[in-house]
């Protein structure tokens, strides 16, 4: 599960920077030059969209992305995880068949509506992604496997790169987006086939790793149909605000380098192909660094003195702060090769970050994860959608002064956003985190899935009262021959 849920993460991701290699050839004078064949030359788009338009038209995305980010994280509650993760990409990628024929045929405002269903349909994307992690992780462990999930995030940035400057270099641009919306197709196919919500659904899971991550996991594991979302508690933590302002920060760096660092680096007259593996470098070792940095915190958390607190904080600032120090030095460079080097250095470090304030959901509140997810994404999105504004206006002239300004901005932002997390973030359990119901309603999903081996229960919906605070206490006491609901005292 967990290294699908990645794969689904590289597919979304991949098609994210598709229409930013596209614009390249939108926005450059001299498109033809950066080409490598006849074919690509001739069918390159015949449109005339300024930097404004092109911000407008990735701004309209994280619109689409921020309307559904909340009913995501409540619907992740409701409806099954993996179809939710699993219906979003597939909606996503079968929209991203038709931009084509809607930059050529039907205008931008067409376009514009599909990169807005497209956004719509993706901001159900980590509030699934979270509530499939909490079923599927462990404490031991979570650093680790939410740091494969989350590096998906920054390999489908490198692939997309990579894949779509060769596409568009070699063949056409509209096969930048016929080939990445095929792959996801195929991804959902076999989702669809191997993908279940939680380990006691899966069918062919051993029963030995069944209850080991039950008994690690413990309570948090149970759900419960009555449980009612403490929403003031979490919109009102200082830890959970300090995760909204990592999470605007780490959008707003990201996105910028998602929507324009093709166009940043066409500033130095690359070529299409050599701008897409360019581009794609520094999430290639971001991508590395990120996938190191969950066995280096769960290594780190061993030692007693390393609290999930020092450990988070540690790991947030430092990848923050080098961001920062290299994207101050590129506010005043002018050559491509120095550009490069501190950009890349400087991307690669936020790697570090997967494994600080991106894992620190479900440090907080591993019940309501998806739910934070969703709010601390919705700031993120914010910044989604102000930063192609933003930089769309900075950067009007395409000249490499526009782009000194942008990097500065982007600095400051970082420099905020350590100082915050330092004095307010937390990787302690918060007294919000579990329900407060004197009796709880476990879900049927739950019970029926005790029928199956090597249980033996009899399904029934069963209540819990205080005391009951695990599934392993629940396997223990239900009786296997009785119908009537059974009350766990």
């Amino acid at each position: 599960m967990i290294v699908l849920t990645s794969i689904g993460m590289v597919v979304v991701h991949a098609m994210r920077v598709n229409m930013a290699v596209t614009v390249v050839t939108i926005l450059d004078v001299t498109p033809y030059d950066k080409v490598g064949t006849d074919q690509a030359r001739a069918s390159l788009p015949d449109v005339h969209w300024g930097s404004r338009m092109v911000g407008f038209l990735h701004a309209v995305f994280y619109i689409g992305f921020l309307v559904s980010q909340l009913p995501g994280g409540y619907l992740t509650t409701k409806v099954p995880s993996h179809r939710l993760f699993g219906g979003c990409i597939i909606i996503s990628c079968a929209l991203n068949l038709l931009i084509p024929v809607c930059i050529e045929t039907f205008g931008y405002a067409t376009t514009c509506i599909v990169r807005a269903l497209q956004g719509l349909a993706e901001g159900v994307l980590f509030p699934s992604c979270y509530a499939i992690l909490r079923h599927w992780t462990t404490p031991s462990e979570r650093s680790r496997m939410c740091a494969i999930v989350v590096t998906g995030v920054y390999v489908g940035a490198m692939t997309g790169m990579i894949l779509s400057g060769y596409l568009a270099h070699y063949f056409a641009w509209q096969y930048i987006f016929y080939v990445h919306g095929t792959i996801g197709i195929m991804w959902f196919i076999l989702w669809g086939c191997m993908a279940y919500e939680t380990p006691e659904l899966h069918p062919t899971i051993s029963s030995e790793e069944r209850a080991f991550i039950l008994e690690r996991q413990g309570e948090t594991a149970i759900i419960y149909k009555n449980d009612k979302i403490p929403w003031v508690d979490i919109l009102t933590s200082l830890p959970v605000n300090a995760l909204n302002v990592c999470n605007f920060a780490r959008s707003f760096v990201f996105f910028m380098l998602l929507t324009n660092e093709p166009a940043y680096l066409n500033v130095f007259n690359y070529n299409l192909a050599e701008n897409g593996l360019l581009s794609a470098l520094p999430h290639a070792l971001l991508s590395i660094v990120a996938l190191c940095s969950g066995p280096l915190a769960d290594f780190l958390m061993t030692d007693p003195m390393m609290t999930p607190t020092i450990v988070r904080k540690l790991f947030t600032c430092v990848g923050f702060g080098v961001e920062a120090v290299c994207l101050y030095v590129l506010a005043f460079v002018e050559t491509g090769g120095i550009a490069m080097t501190f950009l890349t250095i400087g991307v690669a470090s936020s790697g570090i970050t997967v494994s600080g304030w991106q894992i620190n959901h479900l440090d907080l509140a591993p019940r309501y994860a998806s739910v934070m997810i969703a709010i601390t994404n919705s700031w993120g999105t914010v910044a989604g959608i102000v930063n192609p504004i933003i930089v769309g206006e900075l950067t009007k002239d395409q000249t490499i002064n526009n782009w000194q300004d942008v990097f500065f901005l982007t600095a400051s932002i970082l420099v905020f956003t350590v100082i915050f997390y330092l004095l307010f973030g937390s990787g302690a359990r918060q007294e919000w985190a579990e329900s407060k119901h004197r009796i709880r309603i476990i879900d049927e999903k739950l019970t029926e899935s005790l029928s199956k081996k090597p249980y033996g229960t009899f399904k029934a919906q069963l209540q819990l009262k205080d005391g009951a605070d695990s599934k392993k206490d629940l396997q223990k006491t239900v009786d296997k021959g009785e119908g009537k609901d059974e009350l766990i005292k």
